[in-house]
């Protein structure tokens, strides 16, 4: 018996360490061209405006993807899902390190967005099926493999660009996502045949979608979310061009600023456990909120870019503080339909990164990068108050306790 307990935990660490990869991963094929936006842009002969909108080329089909593929998880399997979107994947990134011109490479970033479309929300429906206790913090970890594949893919990107071009940090890329599909393929477990087909139809994802939004706090879910992925990630692809502008580096140093983001969302993920022993969620939410506003603000005085990364470490800490938080508060929405529950999440957020670019121009064109900064900062304070405000003062009507 005692044998059979440790194989069975056993089995349960390496399946979460498969979620790991998977996590890190698609944070490598997606986040990794963010401080290259230079290099891109005079590599393709396109205007930095245009390069910056790769990010919402890959955001926007991401979005677009989960109401459909929510409901599809559900219910033709969430292993299997995540197996396909993890191959299509790595071709998408073929197709990008082989683009011969922006246009094409566009096409190649959406495919990429719509293969993560069932990755990282597929694969965080399934820990919040595997770990009811803990949940929360299964989450974080999950989301920290994430931002370590974001810190690595950023910073190595930046390092090596001058020496290996895109294309070739590209081809890294794929080789990273190819390996971890032949990991997952070989070690997640295989599922039942599929249900009905009848199942799979268009009724049933409405029906689903409409317990899911009967629901006042997913509402609530939902809109912070899109307005957080707008403000915070829609300023990656500016961080480059930014410090060019002043004379404050490149491609090198905006890697390692972004990087900073996602340091300080390990920093997070790290003090989690601790953070709930002494504050609620709603707490959190605040706290969070009027953590990234800081940073926002500190990045906004133009400081050298070293000191920027530790105040992109504050933006990440007060951002995941918020985001984390609405992710717990997701996973018991709709127990029954999490990889619904999921997908609506990440449609919301990736919808606001895609409008994330354009608002960014057309603050920093309209009011400067330093006003730009403070106001967006402000508004994603408010948010955080927002939110926290709002989740005190909703009814729990699914209750998912860890």
């Amino acid at each position: 018996m005692r044998a059979s307990c440790a194989g069975s935990d056993w089995t349960k660490r390496l399946r979460f360490f498969v979620f790991l990869l998977c996590g890190f991963s698609s944070a490598v094929a997606s986040r990794t061209l963010d401080p290259l936006t230079v290099s891109l842009a005079n590599d393709l002969g396109t205007p930095i405006s245009s390069v910056a909108l790769l990010a919402s080329a890959l955001s926007l089909p991401y979005a677009l993807a989960q109401p459909i593929l929510g409901p599809v998880g559900d219910q033709f399997g969430k292993t299997r899902l995540l197996k396909i979107a993890l191959w299509l994947s790595a071709l998408s990134l073929i197709a990008g390190a082989l683009a011969p011109n922006y246009p094409s490479l566009f096409a190649a970033r959406m495919l990429t967005g719509l293969a993560g479309a069932g990755i990282m929300p597929v694969a965080m429906a399934m820990i919040g099926d595997l770990y009811p206790r803990g949940r929360q913090v299964a989450i974080a970890r999950f989301v920290a493999s994430a931002i370590l594949g974001q810190i690595l893919g950023a910073v190595f990107a930046g390092m090596v660009a001058d020496e290996i071009g895109w294309r070739g940090v590209t081809w890294i890329c794929f080789a990273i996502v190819f390996s971890v599909a032949i990991s997952a393929n070989a070690l997640l477990p295989k599922e039942a045949a599929s249900p009905d087909p009848g199942a799979l139809g268009v009724r049933a994802a409405l029906a689903t979608y409409k317990r899911i939004f009967r629901n006042p706090r997913a509402w609530a879910c939902y809109g912070a979310v899109f307005v957080m992925g707008g403000l915070t990630f829609g300023f990656l692809p500016f961080v480059a061009p930014e410090l060019e502008g002043r004379g404050g580096g490149g491609a090198r140093e905006a890697g390692f600023i972004i990087a900073g983001m996602a340091a300080g969302s390990l920093m997070f993920s790290l003090f989690l456990p601790l953070l709930l022993r002494v504050a609620s969620r709603p707490t959190l939410m605040i706290m969070g909120g009027l953590t990234g506003c800081a940073g926002f603000c500190a990045y906004a005085l133009g400081l050298h870019w070293s000191a920027q990364m530790g105040v992109f470490a504050l933006v990440g800490l007060g951002f995941f503080m918020l985001h984390n938080s609405v992710q717990a508060e997701v996973s018991e929405i709709e127990p029954s339909a999490r990889s619904s529950a999921f997908g609506m999440h990440a449609c919301s957020f990736f919808l606001g990164q895609s409008a994330g670019p354009l608002i960014w121009s057309a603050a920093i064109s309209g009011l400067g990068a330093s006003a730009a900064l403070v106001t967006i900062g402000l508004v994603l304070g408010a948010t955080g108050i927002v939110t926290g405000i709002i989740f005190r003062r909703l009814p729990r009507i699914v209750s998912g306790a860890f």
